[in-house]
């Protein structure tokens, strides 16, 4: 007798009298031991906006069946056969993704059942699973999330179906189980942490047995190369472009076409990070707060250009500089941040002016007694004399006033430079100071 025979007798011999709807076991009153194990492929996509995600993985159940026992030596040395698990030949335990997102929700292939001679029955359905995860985008890009696969029998209680770990290819670690990695294909985007395994039994008002469940986590860890690379360097470098927008001299008249730009800048990285985060109101992810606090920045310093070159550019027609503001801008401010002024030394909070050169009026004697009397010579050279005193005292004038003007626009100027220098510092040391606060509150910083 050929083994094709020997086959198709045991087929014959299995399946009289054997029921697909019945239960396994021998005694009704005992629960069906159903093990299984996840073995996974891939991580195929993380959907942070509609917080799911998406896995190639194969799942392995093994149970046993006495109905399918048979001793090989009668069968020609048959050790083991397969039943389609596209039809219902023998019975399959009804276990699910309880989060399962998938259309058809058991997204997975019905590949044949393996039954050997013992009656151990193996089952190795592959599958695309998709599932719901609670997506944490706190920390984003620098964020871990831990994800779940819920599996359970969906009508049986745990008095029918125990449903259990199987542990028997790494019984080292029973205690700590968890999916076989052996075949796993490394992700681009998120490094896998850890996927431990545990087995939970619960209770439901509605029902006194027990319904055992269980669950495989996903520890995911985001890589920030590309994030660090593409957001965050660039954004860090254009913020700090705005410290040298607090250099540029004013006249250049560039200062506020390049705080415009890098403001815009901004905005549109800012827009960039919003389409990559769910749009939840829950949490603020950290790079969120990293782009709102370098735009805020930016903000301000749009501001404080505005007043830098509204000082700069003030004269002594319009304004006039009071006594606070002289003394707090051309005191105490350059001698805070050790400034230099050409004439002027500062000293605790104090502007002493050197010497300079100042235009004496021009003096000429009107009565001299040893002066000849009544010679029109030297009344017409005291006429003369006049005239030009006159036109020396007017020119005089005219010049002390315009030195004075020049002294007044100086000092505006001078207050303009000494806010711009205060700004420049100031903001250097805000933006170093929150970007690292930033940074190193991140749980990790390279993944």
């Amino acid at each position: 007798m050929g083994s094709s025979d020997a086959e198709t007798r045991l087929f014959a011999d299995l399946l009289t009298g054997y029921n697909p709807l019945e239960r396994p076991v021998e005694n009704a009153s005992d629960p069906l031991i159903v093990k299984m194990k996840i073995f996974l492929q891939q991580i195929l996509d993380v959907d942070e906006k509609n917080q799911l995600v998406s896995v190639n993985a194969w799942l392995r159940f093994t149970w046993g069946d006495y109905k399918l026992k048979w001793n090989p030596k009668d069968y020609n040395g048959i050790r083991d056969v397969r039943f389609p698990g596209t039809t219902d030949h023998i019975w399959k335990p009804d276990i699910l993704l309880y989060n399962s997102a998938s259309e058809d929700f058991d997204s997975t292939f019905k590949s044949n059942l393996l039954v050997y001679s013992s009656g151990e029955v193996t089952w190795i359905p592959p599958g695309v699973l998709k599932f719901v995860c609670a997506i944490d985008v706190t920390w984003f890009p620098f964020d871990e999330q831990l994800c779940e696969l819920k599996f359970g029998s969906w009508t049986f209680h745990g008095h029918a179906i125990d449903l259990q770990i199987d542990t028997t290819d790494d019984p080292e670690n029973s205690t700590n189980p968890q999916m076989d990695l052996s075949t796993y294909v490394v992700n681009g985007e998120w490094s896998l942490i850890n996927s431990p395994a545990h087995r939970k039994v619960g209770y439901f008002k509605c029902c006194p047995e027990p319904y055992p469940v269980v669950k495989y986590y996903l520890h995911l860890r985001r890589r920030t190369l590309f994030y660090g690379f593409n957001l965050i360097i660039p954004s860090l470098l254009i913020t700090l472009m705005t410290v040298l927008g607090f250099s540029l001299p004013p006249d250049a008249g560039e200062k506020i076409n390049l705080e415009m730009t890098v403001l815009l800048a901004i905005v549109f990285f800012l827009s960039m990070v919003s389409e990559m985060t769910p749009p939840t109101s829950e949490a603020v992810p950290l790079i969120g707060v990293f782009f709102s606090c370098c735009m805020l920045v930016i903000s301000a310093s749009v501001v404080f250009t505005v007043v830098i070159l509204n000082l700069h550019f003030r004269g002594p027609d319009t304004h006039v500089m009071s006594p606070l503001v002289r003394s707090v801008l051309l005191e105490w401010l350059p001698w805070i941040l050790m400034m230099s002024r050409p004439g002027h030394t500062f000293t605790k909070g104090c502007s002493i002016q050197d010497g300079e050169a100042k235009l004496r009026e021009p003096s000429l004697p009107i009565n001299r007694s040893d002066l000849p009397a009544h010679q029109p010579v030297y009344e017409a050279q005291l006429l003369l004399l006049h005239s030009c005193y006159a036109e020396l005292k007017q020119i005089t004038a005219k010049l002390e006033k315009e030195a004075n003007e020049e002294r007044v626009q100086n000092d505006w100027r001078f207050a303009a430079m000494c806010v711009d220098r205060a700004c420049l510092i100031l903001f250097s040391l805000f933006i170093v100071i929150s970007t690292l606060a930033i940074m190193l509150s991140a749980p990790h910083l390279i993944a």
